[in-house]
């Protein structure tokens, strides 16, 4: 998952957490959340708005 809120919502609503960690009931999400925008805060954006990380997965 990319440190962004949409992302983050997206897997919310798909219940990954739930399905990635099998678990029953409901997740607490909010120390994600609370890492993404600590994240986002100190991240320097770029012209679309997300920050200026780059994906760590290379195609090979």
């Amino acid at each position: 998952m990319h440190p962004d809120p949409a992302c983050l919502a997206l897997a919310e609503r798909r219940r990954a957490f739930v399905r990635a960690l099998r678990l029953t009931g409901l997740v607490d999400t909010a120390p994600v959340a609370e890492f993404i925008e600590r994240t986002r805060a100190a991240t320097p954006a770029t012209e679309d708005g997300r920050g200026s990380r780059t994906s760590s997965t290379t195609k090979g």
